[in-house]
This record gives C-alpha cells, structure tokens and sequence, in this order.
C-alpha cells in the first residue's frame, strides 16, 4: 500500500526508517506516485534505467519508471531503491547554522575528506579480504550504524544482494541448524551485550564459531560492546577476530571531526553553543575522555539539547548527566517536563515506536498514572510535537522513535527504580538491563551504572528473554 506523507522523504535517517518502516528494510522506496504526491511504500525493487526516475503506480499497484525532465538522474542503470540514498544530502540544512558552525564546517575540509571514513574503509576492506568483521565501543559510539554503512555499501555492490540480521542467542541457533540459503551476508548485531555472565558469553562464542566455520566464504559483521571485547579478549585469537577488529572508541582527530560535521550540518546549532564548542575541542578531539558513552551520541546530545547549559559541564562524565537530564523530567513539577518523560518511556516499553495513530491506551494510562497524573490523552499530539528534534525522530506520519538509543537504557532504569515490577512485566529485553547483585561485577558497576539496575534475587537475570543457554 502506498503510505501518502505529504512531507520530503527521510534522506538524513533514511536507514532508521526503512528498517521501523518495512520488514525488510531494502524494500522501502520514498518517491512519488502519478499524482505526484511523495509517499512511502514497501515493496521488491525493480531496475531502472539510467536518465530515469522510479515512480509508484498506486492504480497497478507496483513500481515503475519515467524518463528525467528536470531532475538529474544516474547515467547508469540502478535499482529502484537506490536513487534516495544517492541523493541524501549532509549540507542540505547549511543556511541554518550561524557564522561559528559554517566556519568551523568548511575548517580544512579539503584535508579532511580523504580522511573521513577510516573505520568504514577498514571495515570494508576486511568484509572483502576476510569476509569478516568485528566492530566493538562503547554504547553510542555507531557500531550498529556503521554495521547499516557496510550493507548499504554492498547492497548497492551486487545486483543480488540478500542479508540477515540477528540479534538474539535463539536466532543465531536455528540459522546455524538451519540456515536460510542464499544469504550474502550476516549481520550479528545486539547478540553481545554488557550483562552477560562468563558462562553465557563463552557459550555464544562456541555457537558463534562454529557458526562462522559452518559459513566460511558468507560475510560476516559482528557488534560487541568494548566490556565484553576487553574483558575476555583471550579467546577471541582462536577465531582470527583480532584480525578484523574495528575500535570505534579510538577513531582520531580527522573522524571526529567528520562527526561534527555531519551532525552540525543536520541540526541548527545556536551562536553560543557554537562558540562553547570551539572552547572544547581539545577535550573532544584526541584521545576521547569519555570511557561509558561514544564520541557521536555525545556530540548529538550537545547538539540537539534545547537548553541553556554550559557545554563543559556537559562534558563531564556525560553518561551521568544524561541520566540527571532524565530524572529531573521525572521529579519536575511542570506536566509538560512530565509528559516527555511518559513519551519516553512508553516507546521504551513498546518497542520503541510511538503511532499516534495506534496507541497502547493501558500502557499510555499505568505511565501517567504513575508518574503525570495530569498528563491529558488528547494533548498527546502537542507534547511530540514539542519533542522531535532534541528526544524524538520522525519516522513517518505520526509514528516516532527515541533519537538517541542511551535515552532508552536511561529512561528504563530510570521507571525499574520507581516500579521494578512493572519494568519486568512490560520490558521482553528487561534482563539486558537488570542484574543480580552477587553477579555485577565491580568493574562493570564502576563503568556505567547508570545504565542498568541491581536486585538480589535467587534466580539467573541475565538470559535474555527466557532464552536458554
């Protein structure tokens, strides 16, 4: 069915859509119909032919094509759900930022750009030499999105191009027992993550294993988190992964710098923050300080804060001022601080995903209840209006999602301290974030507690959804 928007196709988090969007994300096309309206539909691409356009036929229900008139299109033939890509645009949003923001974004650009993507060229080069990769950080340094990089890369590479994402232990045994045929490639991402037990880590590297020895000519991207990659990096040499490591956490001045760059050309940034950025460079770039949250979702925070606050406080173990952030919309007395704090966490607890359109009134309901009683239903629309750009992106019409994936870790640790019972109850990835106290490690609750929640209780917390190991 084509989805009417009415609005520009969603070319700086075209990624993010497609895949809240359709359930595989390589058939999501933003485009026009014969009408000419812009909307939005999931369906098998169709090749196009060069100085051509791809159209929807909402009449005969598929895809098709027109020759250009106006519009500059590719000299060569491509698929149908390429041209958007191509055509997402960094700068597009340039006129809005002050003086301090443009200067600092055309600072030795020339220089820059061979140096950009160090990390995107590594990882390409190890896909296509070892057919492997491993990519590990700290949570917010863009494993995932640079995981999306590499399949956006080589979906446009191959005329024929099939993927398979897991992230659960469940998923990767039934693929290794029964692996679905013809996949190009795999892409393990949310397998690994900070509460495993060793017991559990060690098991999933001995599936994983054999897994990768099962699969030896099929890619394969890996995501970990830089704990468990420290922690017990001993194995990892029989595998070869070491040879394939990508370090998100130690990316250099040059794809920093890119960072800003690109999240500065995306948002309005204003005059004085600008300039406070300029004060803090030698903090950001380098070697980065932050040890519990990543260089970008730092950077993307600073950016889209609404707020009059001084940019080196901020900078100050971050993680925990994001946490403070939360809870002070929590405990303010203003309905409208704690209307966003019941927006994030309903779509923490539903899936991530707000539709206005289709709202869990039972959930909506237990969250005002409990934490803004004078939160009205029919106001709904304003307070998300109020949100996106600094906690919210728009997906389509009426359905957003948390920006910021840390906004979620905080925001459920943040409920589970109020109502652990609830928390567990509604949460299918709750043992992710809650951990028996005699199985927290010391190293772990000096790293990032703020992003998981200790309870003593007889029973094994940190098999993931029940899963057994």
């Amino acid at each position: 069915m084509f989805n009417v928007t009415g609005e520009s196709c969603p070319y700086e988090n075209w990624t993010s859509v497609s895949r809240a969007s359709c359930v595989n994300p390589d058939h999501f096309h933003c485009l026009k119909d014969e009408y000419g309206r812009i909307g939005w539909v999931c369906t098998e691409p169709i090749w196009v032919e060069k100085d051509s356009c791809p159209t929807y036929n909402v009449a005969a229900e598929k895809l098709d094509f027109f020759r250009c008139s106006k519009r500059r299109c590719p000299p060569d033939n491509y698929r149908s759900n390429e041209i958007n890509v191509d055509r997402r645009k960094l700068s597009q949003h340039s006129d809005a930022l002050p003086p301090e923001s443009i200067a600092f974004i055309n600072e030795d650009s020339e220089t820059l750009v061979k140096e950009t993507n160090i990390s995107f060229e590594k990882a390409k080069h190890y896909l296509k030499e070892k057919t492997r990769v491993v990519i590990t950080g700290v949570q917010g340094t863009g494993k995932t999105y640079l995981a999306e990089s590499l399949v956006l890369y080589m979906n446009k590479k191959r005329r024929k191009f099939k993927k398979m994402w897991i992230s659960s232990f469940s998923q990767l045994l039934e693929e290794k027992s029964k692996p679905t045929r013809n996949v190009d490639l795999y892409i393990l991402d949310g397998l690994f993550y900070e509460l495993l037990l060793e017991t559990e880590f060690q098991n999933i590297l001995r599936v994983l294993y054999d897994f990768m020895n099962n699969f030896p000519k099929i890619c394969i991207i890996i995501t970990m988190p830089s704990y468990l990659w420290k922690k017990d990096i001993a194995p990892f040499p029989k595998s070869g992964l070491e040879n394939v490591h990508i370090d998100l956490n130690e990316r250099n001045d040059s794809e920093k710098r890119y960072i800003m760059k690109q999240l500065m050309s995306q948002h309005y940034i204003h005059p004085e923050n600008a300039r406070q950025l300029h004060g803090s460079l030698r903090i950001l770039l380098g070697k980065t300080p932050f040890k519990t949250i990543g260089f970008p979702a730092v950077i993307s925070w600073i950016f889209k804060t609404t707020r009059d606050v001084a940019i080196d406080s901020m900078l100050n173990n971050p993680l925990k001022k994001m946490s403070e952030e939360i809870e002070k919309l929590k405990q303010s007395p203003g309905i409208e601080e704690c209307a966003k704090y019941v927006i994030l966490s309903y779509i923490t607890f539903h899936d991530g995903v707000l539709d206005q359109g289709d709202v869990d009134t039972p959930l909506l309901y237990s969250l005002i209840e409990m934490f803004a009683p004078g939160f009205k239903k029919e106001n709904l629309k304003e307070y998300v209006k109020d949100m996106v750009g600094e906690y919210l992106m728009k997906i389509r019409e009426d359905v957003y999602k948390i920006d910021l994936n840390i906004w979620s870790k905080l925001v459920f640790v943040s409920v589970a301290k109020e109502n652990l019972r609830f928390a567990e109850e509604k949460y299918k990835n709750f043992r992710r974030h809650v951990i028996n106290v005699k199985d927290c490690p010391d190293d772990m609750d000096k790293a990032y507690p703020e992003c998981f929640i200790k309870v003593n209780r007889v029973e094994n917390l940190s098999l993931t959804g029940g899963e057994q190991i």
